[in-house]
Parts: structure tokens; C-alpha cells; sequence
């Protein structure tokens, strides 16, 4: 049976945990489908316009972010695919999840947010309550 995962990364040291977790649960599979998301959150996106940030520096940066979980699945040669979108994270997550009939949403427990540090990402736990699928939190 062909597993699919979905990845939720934010460039965080997390989100390369949680890529590292992905390669062992994918480790010896043949037939799997893998995606890795990245949510361009509304408030970052209208902060970036706002400092004048042209489109196409900002699409390099989001992918620079992504570099540390492309490295980790490429040394471990899984093949994937990304999604860049725009939204709330959670709900983009959640909704791409759904969208992509995915078995399984793969997410570090704190992002890049400075106040998420102190508890559970605020994202990975609204993920965890409002997703219909198994959602695996690495920490």
C-alpha cells in the first residue's frame, strides 16, 4: 500500500527534525508520495510588500528557508514535491492535507516564531485539532 506524507516545514530547526523523522519512516519504501508544504503566512507576506520586498526576492528567500529539509530528503534520495502557498498555516496545512489525500501530516513543534518557543507551536496544535487525518508532532 502506497503510504503519502505530507511535510509542514517553516525552515525551522524543527521542521528539519521533523524531515529527519520523515526519512525513517519512509526508509525502505518503494511506493510512497511525498509533498512538503510551506505556508506563506498573510501578516509576513503583507510585512514583506510593505518593506517594498519585490516578489521574486521573496520567493528566493522561501526557498532558501526550505534548503536544510531539501538537503535531508536528497541525501536520503526520496523524491518529492512542494507546495509554496499563502494563508494561515494551519489551515493551509490542514486544507492541503485534504486536498492532496494524504495519509499522514508530518509537523516540527515549534515554528520559527519566537513566542511559540515557550509552548507548542501554535500552528502544530491547531493542526493537531482541527486535522482529520494522523498528525505526527516531532519535537
Amino acid at each position: 500500500m502506497m503510504r503519502s506524507i505530507l511535510l509542514a516545514s517553516d525552515g525551522s530547526p524543527h521542521s528539519s527534525k521533523a524531515a529527519e523523522h520523515v526519512v525513517t519512516l519512509l526508509k525502505g519504501d518503494e511506493e510512497y508520495r511525498l509533498m512538503v508544504v510551506h505556508v506563506i503566512d498573510h501578516e509576513a507576506s503583507k510585512h514583506d510588500a510593505w518593506l517594498g520586498m519585490n516578489p521574486g526576492a521573496r520567493h528566493r528567500e522561501r526557498e532558501e528557508k526550505l534548503k536544510p529539509i531539501s538537503t535531508v530528503l536528497e541525501q536520503a534520495c526520496l523524491s518529492y514535491s512542494v507546495n509554496l502557498t499563502k494563508g494561515d498555516p494551519a489551515e493551509e496545512i490542514i486544507e492541503c492535507a485534504q486536498k492532496e489525500n494524504m495519509d499522514m501530516i508530518v509537523i516540527g513543534s515549534r515554528g520559527l516564531n519566537a513566542i511559540q518557543e515557550l509552548m507548542l507551536g501554535s500552528v502544530s496544535h491547531k493542526v493537531v485539532q482541527k486535522s482529520d487525518r494522523p498528525v505526527l508532532v516531532v519535537k
